[in-house]
């Protein structure tokens, strides 16, 4: 592995979460950033939230709209709710410092155990093997592995290759060469520093592995979205924890068809907007109808009219802006909603 670390050292890239001596802090803050999220994006999100939260006391003193707004357009919200909930709990049972080990850190909220593992590794120098997509790519290619690469195998078939004291380094070496050179598309084989013991490079295989799993088909989502206006201001409801986007405001969303029954007029329909995330596509159509033309406010339980100051200031999903966005756009020809919605 030392022509690993060496590769590393003329190829790693200068991220802020990386500057020595490791704090803590920015290490879990940007492993959980990173999830499901390229580090092309995390960086500048990254920046921003060491603004408004240098550290644990810091993020356990704001309030959860302060955090969820801070992490506004990252997506899988539930990162930073788990994120808000971690931080109340180590500053009751730990002082406010985080848990040196992967088995305490994974009692965490939002911490499973390749966090856990990357933490503990990176930050206080656990000998762990943190198993990513990265790392399980490099794995399987490294390896030559003929059946779907699990957590489990990874682990089996690095062990021998960690060696004491090592495994932070190995760790985000690994990470780094699969997010560099072992990627899953046009990898650079010629620049690896496994070239000349990679299996999948021997055969002439490398783009047959990792073997691919099974895809499931997305399920897609098609909602109504209730765009009722009193004049420039529009009415948002806070998304509960237990739903999809919990804790964000946005527009009420309702099943396909059900606001007829919910009105006594129709409102006017905008074009649909369509977003995707991992495990599902939602199409919704945002219906726009005006407070005083209308009744059946009642029917949508606890929210408020807010402003376009208000709006700026709330944590709103990308869902949600696409709407307003498509509001704002829509046309003039003949629909005051329209004219009126400074949304």
């Amino acid at each position: 592995m030392e022509g690993l670390l060496q590769w590393f050292a003329e190829n790693r890239r200068t991220l802020p979460w990386r500057k020595e001596p490791r704090n803590p802090y920015h290490v879990w803050i940007s492993e959980i950033m990173l999830q499901q999220t390229q580090v092309a994006t995390v960086v500048d999100y990254f920046n921003r939230w060491m603004g408004k939260f240098p550290d644990i006391p810091a993020l356990s003193q704001a309030s959860q709209e302060e955090v969820l707004k801070a992490w506004e357009g990252l997506g899988y919200y539930s990162r930073a709710r788990n994120l808000y909930r971690a931080a109340h709990i180590l500053i009751k049972t730990q002082g406010g410092r985080l848990p040196r080990t992967s088995k305490a850190l994974q009692t965490l909220p939002g911490i499973g155990p390749y966090t856990a593992a990357a933490i503990a590794s990176l930050a206080f120098g656990e000998d762990v093997i943190a198993v990513d997509g990265n790392i399980k790519r490099v794995a399987a290619r490294l390896f030559a592995v003929g059946e779907e690469m699990t957590r489990e195998i990874a682990l089996h078939l690095l062990k021998p290759l960690f060696r004491p004291g090592k495994a932070g380094q190995l760790n985000e070496a690994l990470m780094e060469l699969g997010a560099l050179c072992c990627t899953s598309r046009d990898p650079s084989c010629r620049d690896c520093p496994f070239l000349n013991s990679c299996g999948a490079y021997q055969k002439n295989a490398v783009m047959r592995y990792p073997i691919p799993r099974e895809k499931k088909k997305v399920p897609h989502v098609k909602k109504e979205g209730i765009v009722l206006l009193d004049g420039s201001r529009v009415f948002l409801k806070k998304r509960s924890e237990g739903e999809m986007l919990g804790g964000l405001w946005g527009i009420p969303l309702v099943d396909a068809g059900k606001i007829r029954g919910m009105f006594s007029r129709d409102g006017i329909r905008l074009e649909a907007v369509r977003h995707a995330y991992t495990h599902f596509r939602i199409t919704v159509i945002p219906v726009v109808m005006d407070l005083k033309q209308t009744d059946g406010i009642d029917s949508l339980g606890g929210g408020k009219f807010a402003s376009p100051d208000e709006i700026a200031s709330l944590p709103l999903s990308t869902l949600d802006h696409k709407i307003l966005a498509g509001v704002r756009n829509c046309s003039v020809r003949r629909e005051k909603y329209c004219r009126s919605a400074s949304v």
